[in-house]
């Protein structure tokens, strides 16, 4: 079992420093940060818990804009708010790509979303749709296409791999890593799913996917929660794995043992 829920409180990194790889500060982009203060209080937020690089990936869904007219505002926009970040904290610009096979720019466009000086590129797959064969077609044709590496959104969060687990192996064989929310371990319907990806090895990377400082504020508490369940190495190899992804280093995982689901249960 993954014992008991603990409270979570906002506490120090104990060793090293932490990498927040998802994260929605940037203000008035998306559903996230609604104003410079909030974005301030939540890098702040980020910096007292040990976290010491953050990637800013606001929503991309190329309804509104192209990638050019996105990075554009991003970039303002940050200009904007680096006065505000804490001193010693690095952040990086990045997209979280919506990739519903629809609305899709061109690949070469995209490509442009990824984390800053990487090819290293955060996907969002659709929360209210199956995923087609031709979707997972279209993300290997981008990859191949653009040479980007697709890290997978909260991967434990959405409907379609609580049906079908075995996807999460499918799309490392394809070569993309795996993203699970910290929050995601505190939440009763996504913690089975998130610990059943940290067994099996595919946890890649971890982020906060904060929108602001009250409900889905930056928390890092499960640090704690999985060094005292035993998972010391297992966090400690997502932050080994997000620093070379920051660093733009080619990362090699492998596609281990299938995720299966019986009786509501992973394993």
């Amino acid at each position: 079992g993954v014992g008991v829920l603990y409270k979570r409180i906002a506490y120090p990194c104990e060793e090293g420093k932490m990498i927040d790889i998802h994260t929605h500060i940037l203000p008035h982009f998306d559903d996230g940060a609604k104003n410079s203060d909030m974005s301030a209080a939540m890098l702040k937020a980020e910096a007292g818990q040990g976290v010491d690089t953050v990637v800013l990936t606001s929503h991309y869904y190329g309804k509104k804009r192209c990638p050019a007219e996105f990075i554009e505002k991003r970039d303002a926009l940050f200009e904007h708010i680096q006065p505000r970040i804490p001193t010693g904290m690095k952040v990086l610009l990045g997209a979280e790509v919506h990739f519903s096979g629809v609305n899709l720019a061109d690949y070469e466009e995209l490509a442009k979303l990824a984390i800053e000086g990487t090819k290293y590129i955060l996907i969002e797959f659709p929360f209210t749709s199956v995923w087609t064969k031709s979707l997972l077609d279209k993300l290997d044709d981008f990859m191949a296409e653009t040479d980007c590496i697709p890290i997978i959104a909260h991967a434990e969060r959405y409907p379609e791999v609580w049906k079908r687990p075995t996807l999460i192996t499918e799309l490392v064989e394809m070569g993309c890593l795996i993203q699970v929310n910290a929050g995601s371990f505190f939440d009763k319907q996504e913690r089975k799913l998130a610990f059943a990806i940290l067994k099996h090895g595919y946890m890649h990377c971890v982020g906060s996917d904060a929108h602001d400082m009250q409900g889905r504020a930056p928390d890092w508490s499960v640090q704690e929660l999985l060094y005292k369940e035993g998972y010391t190495a297992e966090w400690k190899r997502a932050q080994e794995i997000m620093q070379k992804v920051i660093a733009g280093e080619q990362v090699r995982v492998d596609a281990g043992k299938p995720i299966k689901k019986f009786m509501g249960k992973y394993f």
